[in-house]
Formats: C-alpha cells, structure tokens, sequence
C-alpha cells in the first residue's frame, strides 16, 4: 500500500464523480454549446455572488489568464514571494503578459497595507511612464505556506488599499474553500472584494482537471479571450465540468476531514526529537528534517521506499497533505512510517559524529 500524501492534486476520482462524468451530457464548448460547462459556470458564480464564470483547465492558466486580462505590458504586480505566481509562475507571467512584479518577504506571508506603501514608495510614480501597480495579489490559503489562512480583516485592508490605487484586486483562492471551512467564515466575506478570482477543483475537492474563474461579466470576457489565445479552450469540456460540479455539490465539507486528518498527522509527528512537525490549521503538514543530515529530496526518496509519498518543499522540509482518497487509518500508518524513518536517520547521523 502506498500513502500518496505529496499534494491534493493526486486524487483519483471517486465512484460518484466518475457515474457523473460518464452520464455528462456535452456538447462543443469553444461554440458555447456544453450544458455542463455551462451548468457548473452558473452554479460556481452563484455560489461565490458574482456575476460571471469560467472553466479553465487548472490554476496556473488561471493564474496567467487573470493577469493578462488585467494588466498591459509595463504595469506592476504586487504580491508575496511565497506566492504561486511568484514562485512557480515569475517565468511565465513575465513572457505572456510583460508584467514587473514587486514583492514583500514575510516568513509567513502575510503582508499588510504599510508592506504595500513601502512597496508603493520604492519607485517612481509621478505619472503614467512609470509602472503603476494594476494589480495585488492575496493566496488564501498560502501554499507555499503550510496552507495557513489569510485572516479576513487583514486581507480587506489589503484589498481597500488597492482600490485606493486603483489596481485590481485578485484572490488566488485555490484553496480558498479550505480557509472558509476552517474558520467557519463563509467564502463569499472572503471572495466579496476580489474583482477576479480563481478556485481549484482538482485540489481537496477531488475532481480530476479544472479551476474555475470569477467575477464581473467584462472581466471574465476578458479572460474567456486569453484562453482562446492561450489554448485553453477545449470542445466537450463537459465531462470534466461534470466531475467539478459534482464536486462543488458533494465535496466541500468533507474538507473538514482533511484538516482533521492532518491535524492528527501533526500530532502524531509532534512527539519527534529530530523533526519539527507544523501545522497551520488547514490540511497541509510541514516536516523540518534539517537535523537529519539529509536533503528533502533524499528524505522523500526514503520514505517512498518505505510507502509515503512527501514532497520536498524547500531547502530543509517536506510537505504532507492528506486528501479524498486518504483516511484516518492511512494516516496513522504514514505517521508511524515517517516516525521509523527518522529515528534511523538519526541513529545514523549519531554514529557518523
């Protein structure tokens, strides 16, 4: 058996998930003829109280399609360095829409308004030769951050600050139905201020392609153009919105067993002297193995062998996240393959000394 804990993105669908794929009824979506696209696009803009919605194939065509869509070659981003479009996507965000970025570094994360003004006041800005900030950026949750959450308030200061210098306020909300679960707080007091957004639903909510995209109808007419310049638009589209509408109807509260899961993750690696486990309350565990003598990557490459899959994240940890097709019991298991791992790994890094 093998305990598949690197990310949320590797779910297999369940048996209801795949009955509605297979029943889907399609049609040719770039004609704008596929009932179930069009199904989960009115279904996702309700329920997140905004105008309009689109279907993209994942998060990071999302993340560019809304850059594109709101910003012109010149403009500046201002966000975290932690962050998705940062982090995995500067390369991209550079090549297709010719956009600077400026950053804050926080340990966690969570930057402020006066990390704003500071950014704000590092440049020139008497007019408009100089680049202007046309968008901020919140993650929520922070992946790159032990899936901690944005706290609301501090992000509506945030995104009131942006008005302010009328840049368009984007919420890279992959995850954001994990914050809105943990909290308690419902999504839309956290979606309610963003002009544009996005959420994964081939993430915790286990369908197998998809993000979905919302807000006002002129900015998602914007975006719908970039897919098509971008390749993004598919013909029957309507099999995998199928998955994505079934796992908006079925999966989201079952977050909560997710968090659960790794909250007991954490506390059963907690007990390590020579790992430090951390949580931030939603469904993801770190594991600083730094003590060890080993790099993530070697450390992950053992503990395959053993039966867990982990993730090297950075110079010095691994991530853990339990998922739909993980349970409490797979969770037990991993914490005490990982447990065994490390106490040999230590063992060794004693008698090498």
């Amino acid at each position: 058996m093998f305990i598949d804990l690197r990310s949320d993105t590797v779910t297999k669908p369940t048996e209801g998930m795949r009955k509605a794929i297979y029943e889907a009824e399609v049609g040719d979506d770039c004609f704008g003829e596929d009932p179930s696209v069009r199904a989960l696009e009115e279904y996702c803009a309700d329920y997140f109280q905004k105008e309009s919605a689109l279907f993209t194939t994942g998060g990071t065509l999302s993340n560019q399609l809304a850059i594109k869509a709101m910003t012109r070659p010149g403009d500046e981003i201002f966000l975290d360095a932690s962050y998705h479009i940062n982090f995995y996507e500067a390369a991209s965000t550079s090549a297709f829409s010719g956009v600077n970025f400026s950053l804050t570094r926080h340990d966690d994360g969570l930057f402020d308004v006066a990390d704003l003004e500071r950014l704000y006041a590092s440049k020139c800005r008497w007019n408009q030769n100089y680049a202007m900030p046309r968008v901020v950026v919140v993650e929520n949750t922070l992946g790159c951050k032990g899936g901690a959450v944005f706290p609301l308030e501090q992000m509506n200061r945030v995104f009131s600050y942006a008005k302010q210098i009328d840049a368009y306020r984007y919420l890279d909300g992959a995850r954001i139905l994990h914050a809105s679960i943990a909290t308690g707080i419902d999504v839309t007091s956290y979606t309610d201020n963003a002009d544009l957004l996005s959420m994964c639903l081939s993430k915790g909510l286990g369908a197998p392609v998809g993000s979905i995209m919302m807000g006002s109808r002129e900015l998602i007419q914007q975006v719908r153009k970039y897919r098509k310049w971008f390749g993004g638009d598919q013909h029957q589209a309507g099999m995998m919105a199928a998955a994505g509408l079934y796992a908006m109807r079925n999966n989201i509260e079952r977050l909560a067993e997710d968090h659960e899961h790794a909250a007991l993750l954490h506390q059963q690696l907690s007990v390590m002297e020579h790992a430090r486990s951390g949580y931030k309350g939603t469904n993801m565990v770190t594991l600083d193995i730094s003590r060890l003598g080993v790099t993530p990557m070697h450390f992950a490459e053992r503990l395959r062998e053993r039966g867990v899959g982990g993730l090297p994240y950075n110079d010095k940890e691994i991530r853990l996240v339990p998922h739909i097709n993980v349970d409490r019991e797979h969770i037990i298991k991993a914490a005490e393959l990982i447990k065994t791992l490390v106490r040999d790994l230590a063992h060794t890094t004693e008698t090498a000394k």
